[in-house]
């Protein structure tokens, strides 16, 4: 163990916090989930506040109990969860880390172990597959609840408005002088990117006069764009929106019309030259391309209450002690 005891709203906590049909559920438990819940609003901005600990961890615990339980329904039902597949889905919370040094860490934050992470990780899974033998199967969605959704929830189905968009880039280096060891080091890469810099101004401005020159976009666009995924294709893009590339470029669309190309761009990774070719504007979508996203939504909503339905119903026909 990491500790004997701990307090919360400065009262000693006893060393087993409830028991679930004769199984114990120890401070150990709480105290994590409790550090598990302060690091999460941490990252939210927020912080827990003394006054509040008893019913956080009084909410905590009841989720504790409600895991326990439908644990033990899992192992009634016979639902076993090999080894391997523990030891994938740790893997996997593994990766999510850039190395296993800090993974340690975050372990060591929540005073968790690799068995008392597995013992979890194996708890949930049970609880999943649980869930999708047992309730499930007993959830349905009609038709008419789907379009009562879309109805009420219209405004929020909306496809943004969308860029066609054919681009020419040339490409500037990231900025590395700081990285240099000495100032004349410094010096000479400042010199290097400032002359690839020039270079590359040209190489766009070469780009600008043929365009105004008459020559097609997309000829141009083959000749000097350094993009390899556009070039041989004429510089196009395809359709984006708001958010999928650059603000400078985004900019100079909004301000284009279908047909019509931007003056030169600069941007922290190049020089830009891009031509609105389509573009559609923001629309409602329909109900049957939504319907899906819709029954997905509702079908996970309609399951939380069954399961919850279920547990009020266990809780009531089990042994269930609570001694914080």
């Amino acid at each position: 163990m990491f500790f004997d005891y701990f307090t919360i709203n400065s009262k000693p906590v006893p060393l087993i916090v409830a028991t679930v049909n004769g199984t114990d559920l120890t401070a150990d438990l709480l105290k994590r989930e409790l550090i598990a819940y302060r690091l999460m609003i941490s990252r939210q901005g927020q912080t827990l506040e003394t006054k509040d600990e008893e019913e956080i961890a009084r909410g905590l615990l009841m989720k504790a109990i409600d895991t326990e339980l439908i644990y033990q329904q899992g192992l009634d039902k016979d639902i076993n969860i090999d080894s391997g597949t523990i030891d994938r889905e740790l893997n996997h919370i593994q990766s999510r880390f850039p190395d296993k040094k800090l993974f340690l860490a975050a372990l060591a934050a929540q005073r968790l172990t690799f068995d008392v992470l597995k013992k979890k990780i194996e708890k949930e899974l049970v609880k999943e597959e649980f869930i999708r033998m047992e309730i499930a199967p007993e959830v349905t969605v009609g038709d008419d609840k789907v379009s009562s959704f879309y109805e009420k929830n219209r405004a929020t189905f909306m496809k943004p408005e969308t860029f066609k968009v054919s681009h020419i880039y040339v490409s500037i280096p990231a900025s590395s002088e700081g990285k240099a060891e000495s100032p004349q080091d410094r010096a000479k890469a400042k010199e290097i990117i400032d002359w690839v810099k020039k270079e590359a101004r040209k190489k766009i401005g070469q780009a600008a006069s043929a365009l105004k020159a008459g020559r097609k976009f997309s000829s141009v666009a083959k000749e000097f764009s350094e993009d390899p995924k556009t070039a041989e294709k004429g510089g196009d893009l395809g359709f984006i929106m708001k958010g999928q590339t650059l603000p400078e470029i985004i900019a100079a669309i909004a301000k284009l019309k279908v047909g019509e190309s931007s003056d030169v761009i600069e941007s922290s990774i190049g020089f830009h030259i891009v031509q609105l070719t389509n573009k559609k504007a923001s629309r409602a979508m329909t109900l049957d391309e939504v319907k899906p996203e819709i029954l997905n939504h509702l079908l996970k909503f309609e399951t939380e209450k069954s399961l919850q339905s279920y547990l009020s119903k266990l809780r009531k026909k089990s042994d269930i002690k609570i001694f914080i």
